[in-house]
């Protein structure tokens, strides 16, 4: 039936010789290198891990950074607002003191000039009165009505 063969026997032999040589030389090498592999993708997986919680750690910091730029944006622009408000009352100061000294320079240039125009009309209708006066007193000196009007017109101060 089943008898054990010489062929068969040498074979077992073989394979139970070539399973402990292969066992000594090249288990021990494939173990090592799967283990080498091993502890590096735990290595790699922690490392991984340590940049994940880095990264969050910065983007933390990055949205701190962020806020705190943001209010001292506002710090800044309601500074500016400010400042330029500061300039603006300034300005509008200024233009209306230079408008007043302006309107005063013109009020009292007016008040001369009226003083002046005044002062030459005066001149002139005395002048004109004095023209018109001689001729009528030359042409009726001797009637003596007339002169009661010069003599009342002179002590009158001139006034009509």
């Amino acid at each position: 039936m089943f008898g054990i063969d010489f062929t068969f026997l040498f074979t077992a032999i073989n394979l139970l010789i070539l399973y402990f040589v292969i066992k000594k030389f090249l288990f021990k090498r494939v173990g090592g290198f799967m283990a080498e592999r091993s502890d590096a993708i735990a290595a790699d997986v922690e490392r991984g891990e340590s940049l994940r919680l880095e990264g969050e750690r910065f983007a933390q910091e990055q949205r701190e950074l962020l806020s705190g730029t943001y209010d001292e944006k506002k710090l800044v622009l309601e500074e500016a607002r400010q400042q330029a408000a500061k300039e603006y009352d300034a300005i509008v100061k200024k233009a209306k003191q230079d408008a007043e000294r302006i309107l005063a320079d013109v009020r009292d240039e007016s008040v001369r000039e009226r003083e002046r125009l005044g002062k030459e009309l005066r001149r002139e209708v005395a002048a004109l009165a004095m023209a018109a006066a001689s001729k009528v007193i030359r042409s009726n000196m001797d009637n003596e009505r007339n002169r009661g009007l010069v003599d009342e017109f002179i002590s009158g101060g001139g006034a009509a």
